[in-house]
């Protein structure tokens, strides 16, 4: 049997709650978890709904994302496969921290242009389809796919009185910020068109549902539009920026005016791949060097009043550096397949498979053929499940707009 107490001793205290701390609080103790280990918010979210609402508001993730000077991570690329009809594929990459889209493939869809979560597709017709209207082929049935909530939207017919000879196009958000939730913002799709005497630029907005037309320029020298480039997009939607055809020169549409300009490339590049420089606020280029297995960095250096002065060589990156021996073979070196913007990313093609290298950080890393594999197979695409590792499986993911970007 248990002792008395003493004659004068204190009760024990009654048990109370602790005092609920004010989201502030709680979220400037959260947005020190290092990102290195993202499973400690993940555990913290399903302990508690409180904390899984803080995480999920964009003020938090805007909050962790600059304190972390975290860069809009890249969760995959789109790859076109043609064996089977047309099919445009999200194939995530090492690292993508187990994002699965809403659905990873559309059928009888060609991928041309992602950002922001949103991929904008054409519509891939059967031979001898008579329905469009005079003046329009299966490059004018559009649709922007956003993969975060698998919605499709179809957009309308653009009309126009002169058969398009080359074109390209470019989707982007709609409205201003960090882009850190898009998905329920409107957008805009940008289309650029060449046809016999023209060059002609069209917007769509997703506010409206119509096209307008913003610009049309008949004296731009004769060339077409290099198809097989995604366009890149300056910071804040300032302008628009095409490779044209004979790889010198780049066709830039600035978005506010809708004026056209051509920008000369130095005269000794060649094999060249746009991209966005210095945080998006620059075009820019990545230029293969052969046979050195190095690439060149170019950025175009502006005036005092905005207006591009002179390109500049920014940075130059060895490739024996970076990647195994395996992948630079002197009968195959490299190619660079495509730039991630906003993610700093580029993908180089080499005989040892696919490599995206970081250009921050200067890390490599081969993008397993087992991913590859399985989203071609399912589709017919390789040869056979257990093909080697070999430059030959490289080959089954055929496109013809490269690897896209999928910045979210």
């Amino acid at each position: 049997m248990a002792a008395p107490p003493p004659s004068g001793a204190m009760p024990p205290p009654s048990l109370r709650a602790a005092p609920r701390l004010p989201d502030e609080i709680v979220e400037d103790i959260f947005v020190h978890v290092p990102p290195s280990d993202p499973a400690l918010l993940l555990r913290a979210a399903l302990a508690c709904k409180r904390f899984a609402r803080l995480f999920a508001n964009t003020g938090f993730r805007r909050r962790y994302r600059e304190r972390h000077h975290r860069a809009t991570p890249m969760l995959g690329f789109l790859a076109n496969l043609t064996f089977t009809g047309g099919v445009a594929r999200f194939i995530p990459t090492p690292g993508a921290g187990g994002f699965c889209p809403a659905r990873d493939e559309r059928h009888g869809y060609r991928a041309h242009d992602a950002r922001h979560g949103r991929v904008l597709l054409t519509k891939l017709l059967p031979q001898g389809t008579t329905d469009l209207p005079h003046g329009h082929d299966q490059e004018s049935v559009l649709a922007v796919w956003d993969l975060t909530t698998d919605d499709l939207r179809h957009l309308p017919l653009l009309h126009r009185r002169r058969e398009v000879l080359t074109w390209n196009a470019a989707v982007l958000c709609g409205a201003a910020g960090d882009h850190i939730d898009c998905h329920s913002a409107p957008f805009r799709m940008v289309f650029l068109g060449i046809d016999a005497k023209n060059t002609t630029a069209h917007v769509f907005s997703s506010d409206s549902g119509e096209w307008s037309k913003v610009s049309r320029n008949n004296n731009l020298p004769g060339d077409d539009l290099d198809e097989s480039q995604p366009g890149v997009v300056l910071a804040g939607n300032a302008a628009a920026h095409f490779m044209l055809a004979k790889g010198n020169r780049i066709l830039k549409l600035d978005l506010a005016t809708g004026k056209m300009c051509l920008l000369h490339l130095p005269r000794q590049c060649s094999r060249v791949v746009l991209m966005a420089m210095d945080d998006g606020r620059k075009v820019g280029f990545a230029e293969m060097l052969l046979p050195l297995s190095a690439i060149r960095l170019w950025s175009v250096e502006l005036g005092p009043n905005g207006v591009e002065k002179r390109w500049v060589i920014t940075r130059t990156i060895e490739l024996d550096k970076h990647l195994p021996a395996d992948a630079l073979v002197p009968r195959s070196m490299p190619c660079v397949a495509a730039y991630a913007d906003g993610a700093g990313v580029i993908f180089l093609k080499t005989i040892d498979g696919l490599y995206s290298l970081d250009l921050k950080s200067g890390q490599a890393t081969r993008i397993p053929m087992t991913m590859l594999r399985a989203a071609l197979t399912t589709s017919g695409e390789a040869s056979s499940a257990g093909a080697s590792t070999s430059s030959s499986q490289t080959q089954g993911a055929h496109h013809q707009r490269g690897f896209l970007e999928l910045a979210m």
